[in-house]
């Protein structure tokens, strides 16, 4: 004999608290102003890089246009803000047969105080524009901060490049500490 169990169907509200998962649109709009006005009140002209980058116009044509993007202090600002704990998942170097680093790579976790977590990696290479001459730290510590910049943007949502990732054109403007601190 087979025995026979009888399956329910889902009931109307189990379907709409399944559909409760979806964002409300006005709460996600009010976030993302709420991170705008934070990054606003937060962070200042030091904590952005000025850089001319290419980009293609309406045409396809390829033209040089300013932008600004977040340096490892605005990073480090918005960690703080957000409770945000980083960590080293996973560092290595290749080197080259005297010794010098070729290439660095890090992989870091970026975590929320509730548990959510974000894990981004990054290189950094002496093959880069203007890294051929850099010293072995230079090369690491840019990998790293790559790689923690992108985790934290990745886990608060901005989803935005980093000045530390940008291939540039110029950099137009340095922060003013290092304006003030070049002059003398």
């Amino acid at each position: 004999m087979v025995k026979a169990e009888l399956i329910e169907e889902p009931q109307v509200s189990e379907i709409v608290a399944a559909a409760d998962n979806v964002p409300d649109v006005g709460v996600a709009i009010e976030q993302w102003d709420a991170y705008q006005k934070l990054c606003k009140g937060l962070l200042n002209d030091s904590d952005y890089q000025e850089i001319i980058v290419k980009e293609k116009d309406e045409d396809g044509n390829y033209v040089k246009v300013k932008r600004h993007f977040k340096k490892k202090s605005a990073w480090q600002k918005l960690s703080r803000a957000f409770n945000v704990d980083t960590e080293i998942i996973d560092r290595d170097l290749e080197r080259t047969k005297m010794g010098r680093i070729r290439e660095a790579y890090y992989c870091v976790r970026a975590t929320l105080p509730n548990g959510r977590s974000v894990e981004s990696d990054a290189l950094c290479s002496r093959s880069e524009k203007r890294k051929d001459k850099v010293s072995d730290h230079t090369i690491m510590s840019t990998a790293k901060t790559r790689a923690t910049n992108r985790a934290i943007a990745e886990l608060i949502g901005a989803g935005e490049t980093s000045a530390e990732e940008m291939t540039a054109e110029k950099i137009v403007t340095q922060s003013k500490f290092l304006k003030e601190d070049n002059s003398s």
